[in-house]
């Protein structure tokens, strides 16, 4: 067994190539580049420039949205990408968030966003896609050769993932590092695969894990702890589907519904932070020495996933935590 591991950077002008540059360099075989047009810079844009700074990194939106861009315009920079960095690119896609709330919108609902997804894959294709009666295609397509771009959908809650199981072409999971939260996704993707008479073992299925390795638990948990509430936020808008989370996690996101200020989007010192205690960030990431992240992190690897994307500080990573998790899936 292989898994491939992601560490993120923020689409910035001039500090996203140095990160692709650093990431390669690591050992990451990901990189997942946020697309947020309000708080960070284009992310196509800095993809395409980390692509060709870069010789074997994969290079991932982390992640896109059904409201911002056409279909067709988010399918034409991807493949773009694609021809143009030996075909390392991967098409991350959620409901939302900051990209959206940042222009006063609301995540896509189910609805408009598996249709954005199917409406991606035949772009994608370089099929034909109705659009009011026109039959919309990426036409240039026919002139060059372009490997398939993988679409990875992420999701939180059981709607979401559902879709994934019947639409994407891997998925990624954000419901935090807790076994049995991992595997209770899992079965969401599987009965959205099964609807859709698809096999669950064709679908590649990783995580995104917040981690924070050091010495020190207190700092390990402050460095992560806007990341943290990020990734629970997505499990707490408005309409969550609360019944299906443990205590653990319902008596955080709840609070969140109302008091996670996306202005301090991802950041340590906003005002939301509070409502994770110490006990929630245990049971939600991966915090601690290089031994006890690899603990908490080895179940996942042994479950089989395909990915673990890392949030947080990557620092303390590349030393003794990713080698032993590569050797755990060899094993």
């Amino acid at each position: 067994m292989t898994i491939e591991f992601a560490t993120a950077a923020f689409a910035t002008p001039g500090k996203a190539v140095p990160a692709a540059q650093a990431a390669e360099a690591a050992g990451f075989d990901i990189l997942h580049l946020t697309d947020s047009q309000c708080l960070r810079g284009d992310v196509y844009t800095q993809m395409m420039l980390c692509g060709q700074a870069t010789s074997s990194i994969k290079l991932a939106t982390g992640v896109t949205n059904p409201l911002t861009r056409h279909a067709s315009v988010t399918a034409a920079s991807i493949l773009s990408i694609q021809a143009e960095c030996n075909g390392r690119a991967i098409l991350g896609i959620g409901r939302g968030d900051s990209a959206v709330l940042h222009i006063g919108e609301t995540p896509a609902t189910m609805a408009v966003y598996g249709e954005y997804v199917r409406e991606l894959k035949g772009y994608l294709a370089g099929e034909a896609v109705e659009q009011n009666g026109f039959q919309s295609r990426l036409r240039w397509l026919d002139q060059i050769e372009v490997e398939k771009v993988p679409v990875d959908m992420v999701g939180s809650g059981p709607k979401s993932l559902r879709l994934a199981g019947e639409l994407a072409d891997r998925v990624t999971l954000a419901v935090g590092v807790d076994l049995e939260r991992i595997r209770w996704g899992i079965e969401q993707v599987r009965e959205g695969a099964e609807a859709v008479h698809r096999s669950i073992e064709d679908i590649p299925i990783g995580a995104y894990v917040n981690v924070g390795v050091g010495d020190d638990d207190d700092r390990a948990r402050a460095s992560i702890r806007g990341s943290a509430a990020t990734f629970a936020h997505f499990s707490a808008s408005i309409g969550a589907d609360f019944e299906n989370q443990p205590d653990i996690m319902r008596r955080v996101t709840e609070k969140l519904v109302t008091d996670y200020d996306t202005s301090y989007h991802t950041q340590g010192d906003a005002p939301h932070v509070e409502h994770l205690d110490d006990e929630f960030i245990d049971w939600f990431a991966a915090v601690g020495d290089d031994e006890h992240v690899i603990e908490r992190l080895a179940p996942l690897v042994e479950l089989g996933l395909n990915h673990l994307y890392f949030v947080g500080p990557a620092q303390g990573l590349t030393k003794t935590v990713m080698p032993e998790l590569r050797r755990i899936a060899a094993s």
